[in-house]
Formats: structure tokens, C-alpha cells, sequence
């Protein structure tokens, strides 16, 4: 069952990304990031829309289609990756060619990737860029459906290339977090302090959930 909830996602977003889905040039495309991590878990608002798909895709293609059907915009764009605000709302179309952890979902005429693919892009994002607290909240709130342990085999699965000692370092690190970087809206207050616990916990227990 998807999370809907108005005020962690707008109907908006919601019908936006319905009828980005039904357009057969972004078929294999699916929704990744916070918002499929929303309408998993219903934690916290997303505004953004993440498209990605494991295929090269044809921008200038796409760019024509997308304005045909919506009002669009184009932030930047370079091979495989466009940045664009459809509809007054921030979409990015990404090509992504890492395995599945689980296979993809689809409700309501939305595709979207599993809790356990998302946690691996999830602690593949700190790795990169640990500023943003919001991915630390959707790591907190993960890790009370999967063990850390879990989540890093889900990482490994999906990146087996990058080194996992990487994200075990980088979800312990906190100095670099920004909170006026997109603080993303919950149902209820959760500091910090917190989010800190909680992860830190996990790693020294990573047999256990949260």
C-alpha cells in the first residue's frame, strides 16, 4: 500500500509522476530517492521527483516530448542525465545502470524501487555527500525495517565494485550535515541527536533493527 499522505507528498507530485509513467519513452524508468522511500514509509515530505533507468536514453527526444504534454524547463542537462523542472516541480531523469536488489514495484500506475534498493542508494549518497540531513532521516527510518548489517548486503548487491568499509565510515560521520540544505518536513520532531544515536547504535549492533 502506498503512503499518500497530502502533506508529506501533494497530489500534484503524486498525479505528476502517474502521468510521467504512463509515457511509453520513460517506460523503463522508475522512481528512486525520497519520494518512493515516502510512499514506502510515509516519514517525511519529498517535492523532488527521481526517474532513473538502467538504459541510454535520447535527451533531446525526451526534452521534446515532456514539452509537448507539460510546461518544462531544463536545468542542465549531459549525457544520460537531465535536470529539469516539469510542471513547476523538480524531476531528474538519470541513467542508473546498477543491478536490482529486488525487483521493482508498481501501484497505482507508479513503478518504483524497493526499500532495499533504496537503502543502498541511500548509504551510496552519504557516501558521496554526507550534507544532507534528509538522507540521514530516511536512513533512520530504515533501520527499523532492516538491520545495518542488511542494508550494507543490499549496498554490496548493488554496488559491488565500491569498497563497503566507504558507507560504514561515511554513516558515522555527522560534522558535514547540513540542516538548512532542503530540511525536509516530518510528522513529528526529531533532532539531530537523535538521528546520531540511532545510527551509530545500529553500527555497533548491526545484527539488530531499530
Amino acid at each position: 500500500m502506498l503512503h499518500k499522505n497530502p502533506e508529506l507528498i501533494s497530489p500534484k507530485t503524486f498525479l505528476l509522476i502517474q502521468q510521467l509513467q504512463a509515457m511509453p519513452e520513460l517506460k523503463e524508468f522508475y522512481l528512486v530517492g525520497g519520494t518512493a522511500l515516502t510512499l514506502h514509509l510515509g516519514h517525511r515530505n519529498s517535492i523532488d521527483i527521481d526517474l532513473f533507468t538502467k538504459n541510454d536514453f535520447d535527451i533531446a527526444q525526451l526534452k521534446t516530448t515532456l514539452a509537448e504534454k507539460f510546461n518544462t524547463s531544463v536545468d542542465a542537462e549531459f549525457k544520460n542525465t537531465l535536470l529539469s523542472k516539469v510542471s513547476n516541480i523538480k524531476v531528474d531523469f538519470i541513467k542508473h545502470n546498477y543491478a536490482f536488489v529486488k525487483p521493482p514495484l508498481s501501484e497505482e500506475g507508479i513503478r518504483f524501487l524497493s526499500k532495499e534498493d533504496i537503502s543502498a542508494m541511500k548509504l551510496n549518497a552519504i557516501s558521496q555527500s554526507g550534507k544532507r540531513l534528509k538522507d540521514f532521516i530516511d536512513v533512520y527510518f530504515l533501520l527499523q525495517h532492516f538491520s545495518f548489517n542488511s542494508m550494507i548486503n543490499f549496498f554490496q548487491i548493488k554496488y559491488p565494485q565500491t569498497n563497503p568499509l566507504i558507507p560504514i565510515k561515511a554513516i558515522n560521520y555527522f560534522d558535514d550535515i547540513d540542516v538548512q540544505i532542503d530540511p525536509p518536513k516530518l510528522l513529528s520532531p526529531l533532532p539531530l541527536n537523535i538521528i546520531k544515536e540511532r545510527i551509530q547504535n545500529a553500527t555497533l549492533h548491526p545484527h539488530k533493527l531499530f
